[in-house]
């Protein structure tokens, strides 16, 4: 990364809101990082799909750069993030780079350049700009490749660590997250399958196509996530706050407890909504597990969000932990031998999606349900009297 405070050349796309958007990166971001900028897409080679999320499909490139000047080549893998059906995109769609290049300016202006340098890249996902496909039209967004995969299938390759790389692990997001926040931003889709690794050890939060300033008002927004990360205030009809991506961090630390996916053994509907308004959560146990993480753990999940910690706040906790845990080493319980693995259960969906309509009826069934109970009770104490 480099620090920018000279005008430099960049590419346009010749579409007025991929143009205006790579534009308004370029005057408002002190650092290169932050900048966009539009590169065509026979600059790519080796194109091959690589995964597909809940509204995108990733591929795999070697992105072939040229310096005409230096009369040299480099070629970098990258992954291409295709926005579906961008034909004629809108600036919605480029909510995601717009988020990242407004993290970059925040930070940059509230910690200084040198100390924002050092965090960017152990934060967040490095976005270099936009590209478009020339046979369907759509706009893809180009970003770093990590070959370690996310923290889904780093947790069901690598659940024998032991416990003190685990919460250098957490830290490690938790950095990310707290960084997000500082900048005013909430990510509102915050889960395992969101956090990606380029080492061992270092986490990279993705995927902030849904998140918004915290200052931002967002209402008649489609709600999208998946159901078990989702915080409960949410489902009650409530705004963001950085307090329920703090609820998500809750959830992956239980992910970390026990290698598996939260409510992998319950469908993803309106019921299981419900029921986590009602304070349903995953087991929590505490053989094998460090002292005070599953307390730790429960404040982050704690159904009244004004009672959930703050990112910093949990850092200092995990940071004493994982002291406690270099002197006193706990011991890694067998898969098995935390929660038996049932058969996979095809209604448990791990990918976001749009949840609005099943919110609004798990509401209205929910207050159906209690206006019953209510009406019940009165009837007893009548007759009691």
């Amino acid at each position: 990364m480099k620090y920018l405070n000279k005008k430099r050349n960049y590419k346009l796309s010749g579409n007025k809101v991929v143009d205006n958007f790579i534009k308004y990166t370029q005057k408002h971001n002190y650092l290169e990082t932050g900048r966009m900028e539009f590169v065509s897409y026979d600059q790519f080679e080796n194109i091959e799909f690589f995964a597909e999320g809940g509204f995108s499909k990733i591929y795999k490139a070697t992105w072939v750069i040229r310096d005409d000047k230096k009369r040299n080549t480099k070629r970098k893998t990258v992954a291409l993030k295709n926005i579906n059906n961008s034909k004629n995109v809108t600036s919605k769609d480029l909510n995601e780079l717009k988020m990242v290049s407004d993290y970059c300016s925040r930070l940059s202006k509230k910690y200084g350049i040198s100390k924002h340098l050092n965090f960017y890249n152990v934060c967040i996902i490095n976005y270099y700009g936009i590209t478009q496909d020339p046979k369907t039209k759509d706009f893809m967004i180009i970003m770093d490749y990590y070959p370690f995969g996310n923290l889904r299938h780093y947790l069901t390759k690598h659940f024998n660590y032991s416990w003190y790389k685990k919460l250098i692990m957490l830290i490690s997001i938790l950095n990310g997250l707290k960084y997000i926040h500082d900048a005013n931003i909430i990510h509102r889709d915050f889960h395992s399958g969101n956090i990606l690794y380029n080492s061992t050890t270092s986490a990279i939060i993705c995927d902030l196509g849904i998140s918004k300033s915290s200052t931002a008002t967002d209402n008649n927004d489609e709600i999208y996530g998946i159901i078990p990360y989702v915080a409960p205030e949410i489902f009650q009809g409530y705004k963001y706050t950085t307090a329920s991506d703090i609820y998500s961090f809750g959830i992956i630390m239980w992910e970390f407890m026990t290698g598996r996916r939260p409510f992998w053994d319950q469908n993803h509907n309106i019921d299981l909504i419900i029921n986590i308004c009602d304070g349903l959560r995953p087991p929590a146990f505490t053989t094998n597990i460090p002292k005070g993480y599953v307390d730790l753990m429960k404040k982050c999940w704690h159904s009244d969000p004004n009672k959930r910690p703050t990112a910093s706040s949990i850092l200092k906790e995990l940071e004493y932990i994982k002291l406690s845990e270099l002197e006193n080493p706990t011991e890694i319980m067998p898969l098995p031998d935390i929660i038996p693995l049932i058969t996979t259960n095809s209604g448990a969906i791990y990918k976001s999606r749009p949840l609005s309509n099943m919110i609004k009826s798990a509401i209205y069934t929910r207050s159906q349900v209690l206006t019953s109970k209510s009406l019940e009770s009165g009837k007893l104490f009548i007759q009691s009297i």
